[in-house]
């Protein structure tokens, strides 16, 4: 069997087009966006559904087809696999979570009202993923001690979270700050697997249990982030002038209007961007084909020899 996974590789893809389809949808359309940022009254329970119905169906479908794809491949695949030009890529978009890490610390230190959990969280952890992806991309490979570092990012993805909810008085009405929170919560679970999985100290449900996680949480990060973009290009002038891309740019204009009108969508953060990415790309070379390896399950045919 030579072929990769591509079965839950097609349902991660078709997970984030079709989020990001009804991400744009719902903004264009269903959010209140020259006033408040809240769903219009009585279309949240469409709104989310459709979106959330989407993500979940997508979680559960890649848990199904990864066990599928493990058969077809006939080869268990391990964090030995994961080298060379592979590592290599994840080692790179580790490196940019990290240099956008560093840089929204920096920027949170000249913000109007700054947070020092933050500030001190976002360069601290910055630190410690480019010294992971330092490693990543020296070694070309996953030894336990580096494979288990990744799950440190599960710890930073806890702290974000943190302060998503402390610092978001309202996240359940508006729409891009409770699908924050879900996919830092998504992928601080991802990530805590993900140390298991690369460390070598992985179960038989591991892999089943980080195509779900994952699916879900770069379903979610990504599709806002996409969604968010391609409105602030294809939206009507009242909606893309809403639009900002910065956190410090929404929170001066919020100061400024005094609390009327004053809310303005600001895309994901960066770092959570490419910490998605990541998310996805580890999803992609977990189900590539193992190089120099033949099928270790026996065939068919010598099944009925036996």
């Amino acid at each position: 069997m030579k072929k990769n996974g591509r079965i839950t590789l097609s349902v991660l893809a078709a997970g984030v087009i079709l989020s990001t389809l009804v991400r744009i949808y719902v903004i264009v359309v269903h959010t209140d966006m020259m006033h408040t940022g809240f769903l219009h009254h009585g279309e949240e329970l469409l709104c989310n559904g459709l979106y959330y119905g989407i993500v979940l169906a997508a979680m559960i479908a890649a848990v199904f087809t990864a066990r599928a794809d493990d058969k077809r491949l006939g080869v268990p695949r391990t964090a030995s696999d994961i080298s060379g030009p592979r590592a290599v890529v994840l080692g790179f978009l580790t490196l940019f979570s990290g240099l956008f890490a560093a840089y929204e610390g920096i920027a949170e230190i000249h913000a109007i009202s700054p947070m020092l959990f933050l500030t001190i969280s976002d360069l601290i952890f910055a630190i410690m993923l480019m010294i992971i992806a330092f490693f990543t991309l020296y070694k070309k490979s996953f030894t336990p001690g580096l494979g288990y570092s990744y799950s440190l990012i599960g710890v930073y993805c806890v702290f974000r979270g943190i302060h998503c909810f402390r610092n978001r008085m309202v996240i359940l009405t508006i729409p891009e700050y409770l699908i924050e929170c879900l996919s830092l919560i998504g992928m601080a679970v991802f990530f805590v697997l993900l140390g298991g999985y690369l460390s070598g100290n992985e179960t038989k449900r591991t892999r089943k249990a980080l195509c779900f996680w994952g699916t879900g949480s770069a379903s979610l990060v990504l599709s806002s982030a996409l969604g968010t973009l391609i409105a602030s290009v294809i939206a009507p002038e009242e909606i893309q002038n809403r639009i900002v891309y910065s956190s410090y740019a929404a929170e001066s204009f919020r100061q400024s209007s005094m609390g009327a009108d004053a809310y303005k969508m600001v895309i994901v953060p960066w770092t959570n961007v490419f910490l998605g990415l990541l998310i996805a790309s580890l999803l992609v070379v977990m189900f590539m084909k193992p190089k120099g390896r033949t099928s270790e399950l026996p065939s068919e045919e010598t099944e009925q020899n036996d």
